[in-house]
């Protein structure tokens, strides 16, 4: 388990390929040692959607522990701009990899979560998702941002987040592991306790399940595997038009 987290936890990740795909581009990072956690789809409408998603899963846990030398010693802050700087070089690479200014055959979503001391520090490059469901509460708060047009447009006022769910500019991503050079992660430094349960997903899930129906499954079993198992079962009930994946965890 993470040492250098405050709080034991339980975590499970599930990926599925939904009812309309042909292929699955979904990938789930479970990284208990780095305690590092994260969804990644791949861009579908590009050439290597699933091989950028593939590179984000092996690539973070990697390169986060290549900079594990005294990481207890860290403050929030420190561990955020750490963390970005991480996201920043994974993107960075697989630019290089094979896109050419705005000519990108490689891209990725990344939604994902580092557990340090009573923290849990949120990154987000694309629109998957990362929310956290206080204890007690049964209101889920969506920690990170979408980084697509509909997003923008919720945050200036423009729209609300019910119309932006149908809108198609939804799909218009404005930041993406493998964009142009410099990535531009986001970060969100947010207290947890024991009891507080957090969800990792990719637009497969909260596409297709309303915010209060997440929340209820959330909290409706102990064990992480049947939570994120209800969890595509409900995105499929309601049409399973992507692929689908989720890491959860719950602290305490």
């Amino acid at each position: 388990m993470n040492r250098h987290f405050n709080f034991t936890y339980r975590y499970a990740g599930l990926v599925d390929i939904g009812k309309c795909r042909e292929s699955n581009q979904d990938e789930v990072i479970l990284s208990p040692e780095t305690g590092f956690f994260a969804v990644s789809d791949g861009m579908g409408g590009l050439e290597q959607g699933g091989k950028a998603s593939e590179y984000v899963r092996k690539a973070m846990p990697i390169t986060i522990e290549a900079g594990d030398h005294d990481r207890s010693s860290l403050r929030a802050e420190e561990m955020a701009d750490y963390l970005t700087d991480v996201v920043r070089l994974v993107s960075d690479r697989l630019y290089d990899q094979g896109n050419t200014g705005w000519s990108i055959r490689y891209g990725a979503t990344l939604a994902g979560v580092l557990l340090h001391r009573d923290k849990a520090i949120f990154v987000c490059l694309g629109d998957s998702r990362g929310y956290l469901l206080p204890k007690y509460k049964k209101q889920l708060r969506q920690i990170t941002n979408d980084m697509n047009v509909a997003g923008y447009l919720v945050r200036n006022g423009e729209m609300t987040k019910e119309q932006a769910k149908n809108d198609y500019r939804s799909s218009q991503l404005t930041a993406f592991v493998g964009m142009p050079k410099p990535a531009t992660p986001e970060t969100f430094i947010v207290d947890v306790k024991p009891g507080d349960r957090i969800l990792l997903c990719s637009d497969g899930l909260y596409g297709m399940a309303e915010e209060s129906v997440i929340a209820r499954i959330m909290r409706s079993s102990e064990n992480p595997e049947v939570v994120c198992k209800r969890l595509i079962l409900e995105a499929n009930a309601n049409g399973g038009r992507d692929n689908i994946s989720a890491a959860y965890i719950r602290i305490g």
